[in-house]
C-alpha cells in the first residue's frame, strides 16, 4: 500500500522536530486537556481505587524500599517485592472487614431474638436511669413510654423484622459489589505502581520541570509531606485513639470490648468519628444498669478526643505539611464530602499544593532584591 509523499520523510522530521509557534503550543495543551478530561469522564467509577492506590504508595514508599532491598535478584525486586506487599496489604485491609461482617451477621440474629422477645414482655427500664444527672427523669418517662410495656415496644420496633432486614441487604448488594471491584482496582494499581513507581515518577518530573520550572519539586515535596503527615496524623493517631479509649472499655466492663475498640480505631480517622462509637458504648453501660460507669467512659473519651484533635494531630499533620492545620482540616473535611474516605487524604494533598503555589507566588524573589548604593 503506497504512503502519501509527506510520510516518506516521517523519520527525518522525527530527528529535526520543527519549532512550534504558539498556536500549536495553546492547541497541544488544549488537546491534552481534553484527553485528560475525556480518561476522567471513563474512569469516574474506578477512579477512587486509583486514588487509594497512589496515596498508598507514596505513604508506603519508604517500606517498600527496605523489601525490595531484602535481596539482590532482579526476578525480586522487579515482580516478587511488589507482590509480596500488595497481597499484604490486601490482607490487612481484606481481613477485618470480614471478620466484621461474619460479627455483623451473627449479632444480627442475637438482636432480633431480643425484638421478639421485647415485643412480647416489653423492656424493663434499668434501674439507675433515673439518676442520670440533669437528664434522668426525662430519660425514665421516654424509656416508659417507648420501652416498657409489649404494646410500646411493638410499636417501637415495628419497622424491624426479617423481611425489613432482607430488603436492606438487597440494597446493600450492589454497593458492596462496587466497593469489591474497587478494592481489586486498588490492589491492581499498587502493584504497577509498586513495580514501575520509580521510572513513573522520574518521567513525570521530568515532564513536570519541563512545564513549570525547577519550582515543581518543592511542589511535589510539599504533596508528599503532606500524604506522609496525614496518614501518620489520621490513620496512626486513630489507632492509638482507638487503643486508649479501648483501655476504657475493658475497665468499665463495655460488652464485646474488642469489637468497640476496633471500631473506635476505624472511626477515630474520620473528624469527630471516635465519639460516635463510645458514646453508644455508654448508653449500652447505661442501659445494662451502670450509670456511673458510662458517664465515666464518656468524660473519659472526649478528653481523649480532645487532646488528640487539639494537640496531637496538629503537630503530626500540620508539622510533616508545613502547612496551617485549619487549612488542612478544611482539606479533611471537603475532600471528606466530595470524595468519600478517600478525600480524607486527597484534600490535604491539595491544600499543600494550594499554599506551595501561594508561598512561590507571594514571596519576593532574590534577583528582584537591589542592594542601594551607599551614598559617599
Amino acid at each position: 500500500m503506497p504512503f502519501p509523499d509527506g510520510w516518506a520523510n516521517f523519520d527525518s522530521m522525527e530527528q529535526s522536530p520543527e519549532r512550534l509557534n504558539i498556536f500549536q503550543i495553546n492547541a497541544t495543551v488544549a488537546a491534552a486537556g481534553v484527553l485528560l478530561l475525556c480518561a476522567a469522564f471513563v474512569m469516574s467509577r474506578i477512579l477512587p481505587g486509583v486514588l487509594w492506590a497512589l496515596i498508598l504508595v507514596i505513604a508506603l514508599w519508604p517500606s517498600y524500599l527496605k523489601v525490595r532491598n531484602w535481596s539482590a535478584s532482579r526476578r525480586w525486586q522487579h515482580l516478587g517485592a511488589p507482590l509480596v506487599l500488595t497481597l499484604v496489604i490486601g490482607i490487612l485491609v481484606a481481613a477485618p472487614v470480614v471478620v466484621a461482617a461474619v460479627e455483623m451477621v451473627r449479632e444480627s440474629e442475637s438482636l432480633l431474638g431480643w425484638v421478639n422477645d421485647a415485643r412480647a414482655n416489653g423492656v424493663p427500664e434499668p434501674a439507675s436511669l433515673h439518676e442520670l444527672p440533669w437528664v434522668g427523669d426525662m430519660a425514665s418517662t421516654w424509656w416508659k413510654t417507648n420501652l416498657a410495656t409489649p404494646e410500646a415496644a411493638g410499636v417501637f420496633f415495628a419497622g424491624l423484622t426479617p423481611r425489613s432486614l432482607l430488603g436492606l441487604t438487597r440494597n446493600i448488594g450492589p454497593e458492596v459489589a462496587h466497593r469489591a471491584v474497587l478494592f481489586i482496582v486498588t490492589l491492581l494499581t499498587l502493584f504497577f505502581l509498586f513495580r514501575d513507581g520509580q521510572s513513573l515518577g522520574n518521567k513525570v518530573l521530568a515532564m513536570a520541570e519541563r512545564a513549570f520550572g525547577n519550582r515543581c519539586r518543592a511542589i511535589v515535596s510539599h504533596v508528599i509531606d503532606a500524604v506522609h503527615g496525614t496518614v501518620d496524623g489520621l490513620v496512626l493517631v486513630g489507632f492509638a485513639e482507638g487503643l486508649v479509649i479501648g483501655v476504657g472499655y475493658f475497665v468499665t466492663g463495655v460488652p464485646h470490648p474488642i469489637a468497640f475498640s476496633i471500631a473506635t480505631s476505624i472511626l477515630a480517622a474520620i473528624p469527630f468519628g471516635a465519639p460516635l462509637i463510645f458514646c453508644v458504648a455508654s448508653l449500652l453501660l447505661v442501659g445494662l444498669g451502670q450509670a456511673m460507669a458510662g458517664i465515666g467512659l464518656a468524660v473519659f473519651g472526649f478528653v481523649i478526643v480532645f487532646i488528640t484533635d487539639h494537640v496531637v494531630r496538629p503537630a503530626v499533620i500540620g508539622g510533616a505539611a508545613r502547612i496551617p492545620f485549619l487549612l488542612v482540616l478544611l482539606g479533611i473535611l471537603g475532600g471528606l464530602s466530595s470524595l468519600g474516605m478517600v478525600g480524607l487524604f486527597v484534600g490535604p494533598a491539595l491544600m499543600a499544593v494550594f499554599v506551595a503555589v501561594w508561598r512561590d507566588l507571594s514571596e519576593e524573589p532574590v534577583a528582584a532584591k537591589v542592594t542601594p548604593a551607599v551614598p559617599g
